[in-house]
């Protein structure tokens, strides 16, 4: 059951990875959209039509997405002055609680944006633009990536459980807790000598 758990956390993270980076892409995309329509609005007195609105849905989409990447990197905020104090087993048993609750929340999340776009569909209901754009597609795609943020956790948490019944209380903590200031430098470090060596490598 470990090693199945194991697998589908690694394929769940490294097709997050690839959702991340296609998101990242897709802000640059927009960042460039906007700056050019920021300079025709300047120079020739023209607007691009469309640009505040898609956007938006391009922002609550890849945010969506990072959402999911945020869990792996163990980045969603967490309030630990206390936890930190408690011992190994009873740190790790309220790391499995967060991810409990933050699991509850997103399958919520994840729920209602479906009924959203759903709503939408039968309604065929419109945005109120010029460009009236079917507010299904966009919601659609929102609700897809809560959904996946919502798949992400509940993989995570089914891990984090049977850590638990295995007693791997340090496992827990190193995986699913707070980073410490030691793991984050210690993550810099390692961040700052791999692009150290691809710059090397790349001068080469």
């Amino acid at each position: 059951m470990t090693r199945i758990l194991d697998w589908l956390c690694r394929g769940l993270q490294a097709i997050t990875n690839r959702a991340c980076l296609a998101a990242g892409w897709a802000l640059i995309a927009l960042s460039a959209v906007i700056a050019a329509n920021v300079l025709a609005r300047k120079l020739f007195n023209f607007s691009l039509q469309g640009v505040d609105e898609y956007g938006g849905y391009c922002l609550a989409i890849c945010a969506s997405i990072g959402f999911s990447q945020a869990a792996y990197d163990r980045a969603h905020i967490r309030i630990s002055v206390l936890t930190d104090l408690l011992p190994t087993r009873l740190r790790a048993c309220s790391d499995v609680f967060a991810l409990a609750l933050l699991t509850a929340i997103a399958v919520t999340l994840a729920t209602k944006a479906c009924g959203v776009a759903y709503d939408s569909y039968a309604m065929q209901a419109m945005a109120t633009s010029a460009l009236r754009t079917p507010l299904a597609i966009p919601q659609a795609m929102w609700a897809a990536a809560l959904c996946w943020f919502s798949l992400v956790l509940v993989a995570q948490l089914l891990h984090a459980l049977l850590m638990a019944m295995q007693r791997d209380w340090a496992g827990i903590a190193r995986t699913y807790g707070t980073p410490s200031v030691d793991d984050e430098v210690a993550e810099e470090l390692r961040s700052a000598s791999e692009r150290m060596a691809g710059q090397h490598e790349g001068a080469r």
